[in-house]
Order: C-alpha cells, then structure tokens, then sequence
C-alpha cells in the first residue's frame, strides 16, 4: 500500500512490539533495502486496528476513519 510506505521512518519506528518481527521492520541489507514488514497485533480486533492506524496517521486518514 502506497500509503504505508510513504509513512515517515520515524513514525513507523513506533509500530513496536516485545516479540521478534512483529513490529516495523525496516530496510536493512541482510534481507533487503526494498524490504518493509508491518506486524499489527491481533489484527482482527478494531481497536488493535485503530491504534495502528492512529500510529502511522495520526492527523487521520479518509480510508481508515
């Protein structure tokens, strides 16, 4: 999603998490400088949604809320 990616890095460094890979994981040259992965905890639950979403958009986004 063009959007997500043109989060700025430091915004994106937020989305983190206890458990490995399940937060931002950023470019880096062991995978890949075009890799960018997102993990968002129990994605089924709105609010764990929301909270992302209000991470990475916090002045809103129109395809989110």
């Amino acid at each position: 999603m063009k959007e997500l990616v043109e989060v700025p890095v430091e915004r994106k460094q937020k989305n983190t998490s206890p458990m490995p890979y399940h937060g931002w994981v950023g470019p880096c040259e062991q995978v890949s400088l075009l890799y960018e992965g997102f993990g968002i905890g129990n994605a089924s639950n709105y609010d764990c949604v929301k909270s992302f979403t209000q991470l990475m958009w916090p002045e809103g986004h129109p395809h989110f809320w």
